[in-house]
């Protein structure tokens, strides 16, 4: 896969934060972003295009879809895709525990976000990504 197809998606029920976001990771070369309000429609999505994605940042709570439940979702789809969920409320759960240890959730982000740690965040799991990719366990 040339790194042009990869694609790191961002969801969030707030369309003021994916296009910060979005804006924001375009400084990073050789991915392509989506940006979806919609955890359904970004669920349909990575369905159609999940050879291609390297990275799903979700929003914990949305309406329809919970950020864990999408990220479960496109877990099991694909092993090897990287998630970040964020949110802005306290998260003391054991589902979230629980979704940790199983590597469904892979990094952690709480709002408000600073750009500097977002693509630091990215960053760190691109380069998992490839480490995985080559080394899967």
């Amino acid at each position: 896969m040339s790194a042009n197809n990869r694609i790191v998606s961002i969801v969030d029920d707030d369309p003021g934060i994916t296009m910060f976001f979005h804006e924001a990771l375009r400084t990073i070369a050789g991915i392509t972003i989506f940006s979806f309000t919609d955890p359904v429609l970004a669920l349909e999505h990575f369905q159609v295009n999940g050879y291609a994605y390297v990275l799903v940042i979700s929003d914990f709570k949305m309406p329809g879809l919970n950020g864990m439940e999408l990220l479960r979702k496109i877990k099991d789809s694909n092993r090897f895709v990287r998630t970040i969920l964020m949110t802005a409320f306290t998260i003391d759960d054991n589902l979230f525990r629980e979704y940790t240890k199983m590597r469904i959730i892979n990094g952690y982000l709480q709002k408000p976000i600073g750009l500097h740690d977002l693509i630091k965040e990215v960053n760190t799991q691109l380069d998992s990504y490839e480490v995985q990719k080559k080394y899967p366990s």
